[in-house]
């Protein structure tokens, strides 16, 4: 698609913004991972630029959830406040774990939790932790498939059955 060629067109850069507007809104990274480790990007870099960029947006929806979703939300139900925040308190650090693996909810969690008035120093722990294995394994598959690729493309698709 034209949208990822753009960002695999700027490189790193791309990659970062990507990342960060992809952490509030759902638009995949890994097609252009993909492309980029493809045309013969740093591992490396391409980890650290996709690990940044997906914290930095995780906190850009933290922050919006806290500070600017909050005070347009007003509940009037304080019991029903105060079991959704006890619930978050016990199970925050699972769901923040989790949350960047899952569409949709990778939006949300981070602004759930500034909703909820989660610590935010727990939560910059928490969500880059969930962001770097999300970014292991994004890079680690990517190398994989290309790898297996380059490998079915050489032998023209046969390998142990053609001879």
């Amino acid at each position: 698609m034209a949208l990822f060629e753009l960002f695999i067109s700027y490189g790193m850069i791309g990659l970062f913004v990507l990342s960060i507007i992809s952490s509030i809104i759902p638009i995949p990274t890994e097609p252009v991972v993909f492309g980029l480790l493809g045309i013969g990007g740093n591992p490396g870099l391409i980890f650290l630029s996709l690990t940044s960029g997906s914290v930095i947006g995780a906190s850009v929806g933290y922050f919006m959830g806290k500070h600017g979703l909050t005070k347009i939300i007003h509940s009037h139900d304080k019991e029903n406040e105060k079991t959704t925040s006890m619930y978050f308190r016990k199970y925050g650090v699972l769901f923040l774990l989790i949350s960047p693996w899952i569409p949709i909810v990778v939006d949300l969690a981070p602004i759930i939790a500034g909703i909820g008035n989660y610590d935010s120093k727990r939560f910059l722990i928490v969500i880059s932790i969930a962001n770097i294995i999300k970014s292991v394994g994004i890079v680690y598959l990517s190398i994989t498939i290309i790898s297996w690729w380059t490998l079915f493309v050489k032998y023209g698709g046969c390998f142990w059955w053609c001879n």
